[in-house]
């Protein structure tokens, strides 16, 4: 009996272990999901030319947890959401039809489930404010609404992407400005549109001290995508 009690004490020592180290491992992930009054305090009311993202003042945001941070690119000099950036939303529409123009610019056609998400203006990149590198394990991300409608029924700049073509982002991961590492996703592909959310695996760009978000697409004009460079994301998870 002496012997029967022994092994079931170790069986159950062993389990105890395995399951602390799997705590361990989820205590180390930390989700970046935007949610919360000093988060939803950033989003702009109107989506286009409102007064955070197109006053000329400075936007930029900093999550205490995860340290990620992020500002506008300021591609055009006067610090405005056109020159790019990734900015925090709550916008769902799903008119995708009538809807395709910038005006609607912060706009998902598809909740995720989440109060708020972040809208990305291509050039835009994140990084650790701390400047600790870190890996970032996974992002869910999603079309806009914009962006969708223009690559499903086109406009006066772009053509449709329901038949062939590509509209890819690029994401690159920077460890004290050495480029790491590419993850690339498609938001359209030889008919092929992403119309939801999905979740992207960016584990293999190990640790890294900021990411940048680029695009590579198929309808070009004098070096030029025509197609809208945007994008969503949210649930950023975080390895420390």
């Amino acid at each position: 009996m002496k012997k029967i009690f022994l092994s079931f004490a170790v069986l159950a020592m062993s389990m105890a272990m395995f399951t602390s180290c799997s705590d361990d491992d989820n205590d180390n992930v930390r989700i970046l999901s935007f949610e919360g009054d000093q988060w939803t305090a950033l989003i702009d009311n109107p989506q286009y030319n409102g007064p955070l993202l197109y006053s000329g003042d400075s936007y930029s945001w900093t999550d205490d947890a995860t340290k990620l941070s992020s500002s506008f690119s300021d591609a055009y000099g006067d610090g405005k959401f056109w020159g790019g950036g990734a900015v925090i939303s709550n916008y769902i529409d799903a008119d995708i039809e009538n809807h395709n123009t910038f005006n609607y610019q912060l706009a998902v056609p598809v909740s995720n489930g989440s109060d708020n998400f972040v809208i990305v203006n291509y050039p835009a990149s994140i990084s650790f404010s701390d400047g600790v590198a870190r890996t970032i394990q996974s992002f869910d991300v999603s079309p806009t609404t914009y962006g969708l409608g223009v690559i499903t029924y086109g406009n006066e700049y772009a053509t449709p992407l329901t038949e062939e073509g590509f509209l890819t982002v690029i994401v690159t991961g920077y460890k004290k400005d050495v480029e790491v590492g590419t993850v690339s996703f498609d938001l359209a592909r030889d008919g092929e549109l992403l119309k939801s959310w999905k979740k992207v695996d960016l584990s293999s760009l190990g640790n890294v001290t900021s990411i940048s978000f680029s695009f590579e697409g198929s309808d070009e004009a004098g070096g030029y995508i025509n197609s809208p460079l945007y994008f969503a994301f949210d649930n950023v998870a975080v390895k420390f």
